[in-house]
């Protein structure tokens, strides 16, 4: 299972057809908090996260998983250009990192790459 977490439905929801019609299970949060309880979920193998969004951030999710070592791999979305690649190697979770507009093609090849089916 593939977890699309962004605060935009629409995004998301683009995301989830894309990747189940790649062959992926998908779920859908909307914020950090909501996420994390399905990060406990073994079935979860990769997740798909913005950023910036309301509550728990994208940032802060990420910072909780590596303080509780949650280790699934992590595609970072970002619609602002102030997260570089570099800043994002201080979590070992993040493989990736996409600034938006996403491409579908780069967004399936990574999850291709870095996500078990």
């Amino acid at each position: 299972m593939i977890l699309v977490v962004d605060d935009d439905k629409v995004l998301t929801q683009l995301v989830k057809t894309l990747l189940e019609d790649a062959g992926y299970e998908v779920r859908i949060a909307h914020d950090g908090e909501s996420a994390y309880k399905h990060l406990k979920d073994p079935k979860c193998r990769g997740m798909l996260l913005d950023i910036r969004m309301p509550g728990v951030n994208g940032a802060e999710l990420l910072m909780l998983m590596a303080a509780e070592k949650i280790e699934v791999p992590v595609i970072v979305m970002s619609g602002f250009p102030d997260y570089d690649e570099e800043e994002m190697k201080q979590f070992p979770n993040v493989k990736r990192l996409f600034h938006k507009p996403l491409y579908p093609e780069d967004l399936l090849s990574a999850v291709n790459e870095f996500v078990v089916k």
